[in-house]
């Protein structure tokens, strides 16, 4: 009977940050996607009535220049790196203050509007999301290339999100 010592196997931490992230982003396809179908089933019913809003497309701006942002802080050269970054910390968070002062407008009514309520549902959930994104990216970070390319997945992922959401919301009639 030999002695030989049995090293466990452990997988590589960005193969494991990675698996992480595409299971996070998959759960979180299947929330929204629940999400949505409640609201085209739900706007279906008579009482239903849209409200005619313009910051839909101050937050969809915001978010997709903050991800532009994100791309140039990563790509540009590096003089104009710390300009992008800072962009992108800045739209970032006015992405953030709209959709909780929209959320919270849709609250502080009531929620006497159907329509109201999937507002401040699906962008209270997006929030969260997006701010749970802020640790994910300061996280992936320290993992090198494979971070860095994980981080911006996870952000334009939510970009994308927001934009169909903000598109189901309040461009489909």
């Amino acid at each position: 009977m030999s002695s030989a010592s049995v090293e466990p196997r452990i997988a590589p931490a960005p193969q494991a940050a990675r698996v992480a992230v595409v299971g996070a982003m998959g759960a979180t396809t299947m929330l929204f996607a629940s999400l949505l179908s409640a609201y085209f089933v739900r706007r279906s019913f008579p009482d239903w009535r849209d409200s005619g809003l313009l910051w839909p497309v101050g937050l969809g701006v915001c978010a997709l220049a903050a991800s532009l942002g994100l791309e140039g802080s990563l790509r540009l050269p590096s003089p104009w790196r710390p300009w992008a970054r800072g962009a992108f910390g800045l739209l970032s968070g006015a992405y953030l203050l709209g959709a909780l002062v929209a959320v919270a407008s849709c609250v502080s009514r009531g929620l006497a509007l159907p329509h109201e309520a999937f507002v401040a549902l699906l962008l209270g959930t997006h929030v969260l999301h997006a701010l749970a994104a802020v640790f994910l990216v300061r996280f992936l970070e320290g993992e090198g290339d494979e971070g860095r390319a994980l981080a911006r997945g996870v952000v334009h992922f939510l970009t994308a999100l927001l934009l169909l959401i903000l598109l189901v919301l309040f461009a489909i009639r």
